[in-house]
């Protein structure tokens, strides 16, 4: 099984999404969305290339889905990781550079 990690940008992506999802809908709604996350997550750690490729957005992106939210992500058959880029409102228009690393502070 593969492991999953995340980018700092993907951490930043599920607090902001969780912390959306209580004040507007409240605790079942929050652990409702957590569980499937997570379902997500160990079904790319088993079968990490089985997400949907999306080569316009990067060399070896795939994408996940719990509506209406998507999970993109990269596996580094090297390492044996499920690298998760981002987690966006799939309702939005994305583009190759939000998927990208942020410029590296001075």
């Amino acid at each position: 099984m593969a492991g999953i990690n995340f980018t700092s940008a993907a951490k930043e992506d599920s607090r902001s999404i969780f912390a959306d999802l209580q004040t507007k809908t409240g605790t079942y709604t929050v652990e409702k969305y957590r569980a499937a996350f997570d379902r997500l997550y160990d079904h790319f750690s088993c079968f990490p290339d089985s997400g949907a490729p999306r080569r316009k957005l990067g060399p070896a992106v795939r994408m996940g889905v719990v509506f209406p939210y998507v999970v993109f992500y990269r596996y580094v058959e090297a390492d044996d990781a499920v690298l998760v880029l981002r987690i966006l409102d799939g309702r939005r228009k994305i583009t190759r550079r939000m998927l990208q690393p942020p410029p590296s502070q001075p």
